[in-house]
């Protein structure tokens, strides 16, 4: 009887043991948990079978874990739960083709350097050049390049 509880306890940290390893990173009750159920197993093995036991017990524990992780990379499970597809798709970048350099426009918000302007009856997200730039200020647009707007404001004179 007491063996079979030696035996279990030491399966079972040895189970959240591979868990912490590979599912759970980071210091969790997985750990604390194996740590728990392998000391567990030692004490217990020392206490009602003898110091031999408990030797033994605390090695035999080591080597298993050691072999049971040893075993969880040859197995090739990690490969079979990672993802294996790539991804190859790319962002197109429409905006160059619609606003111009030269463009005007008007701030939908304040650009504080980034914000929302409204240029050629379109909605856009674009960025100050120097300065902030109040909302409902006129802008001209100084750079466009696939993924920004730089605008500038336009003086009111």
């Amino acid at each position: 009887m007491n063996i079979a509880v030696i035996v279990s306890l030491v399966v079972l940290g040895i189970i959240f043991i591979l868990l912490e390893l590979f599912f759970l990173p980071g210091i969790s009750l997985a750990s604390i948990g194996g740590l728990i159920c392998f000391a567990a197993a030692v004490v217990l093995a020392y206490v009602k079978i003898g110091a031999t036991a408990g030797i033994i017990t605390l090695i035999a524990a080591l080597v298993a874990t050691a072999l049971s992780v040893w075993w969880f990379f040859r197995s090739k499970a990690l490969d079979r739960m990672s993802l294996q597809s790539s991804i190859d798709a790319t962002v197109e970048g429409g905006q160059e083709q619609q606003v111009h350099p030269g463009d005007q426009g008007v701030c939908l918000s304040r650009l504080v350097p980034m914000g929302k302007v409204l240029i050629n009856g379109q909605t856009y997200e674009a960025r100050a050049e120097n300065e902030m730039i109040d909302e409902g200020a006129p802008v001209e647009v100084c750079a466009v390049d696939k993924f920004h707007i730089t605008v500038k404001q336009l003086s009111t004179r």
